[in-house]
């Protein structure tokens, strides 16, 4: 089994270690009887420092290494990467507090050393582009997160890591998603460098980074598969409705991990590819569906309407919609990575 198959099946398991016990304390929050009570601490944990890591590392160790060496990681240094990482969560769920962090630093030193490759010229000769640039200070940026964390509990900081990183692959492959549009990388920078100091300070700002970043794509006007774009627009939706509903905790969140961050991962081919590439290394023709997508966004709409405030009966569907949005999306990729790989 390939190295980075072993690093989606993990990042699945602690999604749904993550996932599952999510949905239900929301649901016991709307009034649907749960006799079980779910740490908190858990579910953020394992989404941003488990789900997220891993699919990040595979794309960093395996993906884009891929891409610019030739070649990937070091086998020795994939294993370590996915068993710290793994060994995080469990301690985690343990409460030995803070060793998860400790540990959790040591994923990223690994990510952070293999990623002095990305500051190289590649293989076919090309320079480091604003996107190599950002990746590498994504990596460097978010340890002294999670050092503070070690320190202080707020959760909400840790969102900075898989925000920002999909926000640097993206400042290269959006223009790739929109039909081979050329982005103004210079204002995809500022973009950036809003968005961090949005997330971290100040949340308004991130609407300066959506902004830029709108103007540096044309998104809402751009050519292309019309799956990507509608995707990709709905994401954008989410980082705005974060930016100006960041008063109610809740939503600001949601509308980033789960609006933001699941949207782009369901919609930008160019970073689902570099995933699939982990695991087949090749790649594979997919049929996206539009269902976990729909799924998706609804239930997260329902979320919003209750956190306004408001309540109905029906948006207790709210989070199970979400939940099987993403696990629908997951299971539905796989199985077509599975059976395209069978044919070769």
């Amino acid at each position: 089994m390939k190295p980075g198959m072993i690093l989606l099946l993990m990042g699945i398991i602690l999604l749904l270690f993550a996932g599952i016990p999510a949905v239900l304390e929301f649901m016991s929050i709307q009034g649907f009887p749960i006799l079980i009570s779910f740490s908190t601490q858990s579910h953020w944990f394992s989404m941003i420092y488990g789900f997220f890591l891993i699919l990040i590392g595979n794309e960093i160790l395996i993906a884009l290494s891929n891409e610019w060496t030739r070649k990937v990681a070091p086998t020795p240094l994939i294993v370590a990467f996915g068993l710290t990482t793994l060994l995080a969560n469990v301690i985690n769920f343990l409460s030995i507090y803070p060793l998860q962090y400790y540990l959790v630093l040591i994923a990223f030193a690994i990510l952070l050393y293999y990623s002095k490759i990305y500051l190289s010229p590649s293989s076919l000769g090309f320079q480091p582009t604003a996107y190599n640039y950002l990746i590498f200070t994504t990596l460097i940026i978010s340890p002294l997160i999670v050092a503070f964390q070690s320190v202080f509990d707020i959760p909400w900081a840790g969102l900075a890591f898989p925000t920002l990183m999909i926000f640097a692959v993206l400042s290269r492959d959006i223009g790739l998603v929109l039909g081979g549009r050329k982005i103004n990388s210079f204002a995809m920078e500022i973009a950036y460098a809003f968005l961090a100091i949005g997330l971290l300070f100040y949340q308004p700002l991130i609407i300066l980074a959506w902004i830029f970043s709108l103007y540096a794509t044309k998104l809402p006007i751009a050519k292309g598969r019309r799956y990507p774009r509608i995707a990709l627009n709905i994401a954008w939706t989410w980082l705005l409705i974060s930016a100006i509903l960041y008063f109610n905790y809740d939503i600001f969140i949601h509308a980033i991990a789960v609006g933001f961050l699941f949207d782009t991962v369901f919609g930008v081919d160019a970073v689902l590819m570099d995933m699939i590439v982990g695991i087949t290394g090749k790649r594979v023709s997919l049929r996206p569906s539009y269902a976990p997508l729909i799924l998706l966004n609804l239930g997260l709409v329902m979320r919003v309407i209750f956190d306004l405030g408001l309540n109905s009966p029906i948006l207790i569907l709210s989070a199970p919609l979400q939940g099987i949005g993403i696990l629908s999306f997951f299971v539905l990729t796989l199985r077509q990575v599975l059976v395209n790989k069978a044919k070769y």
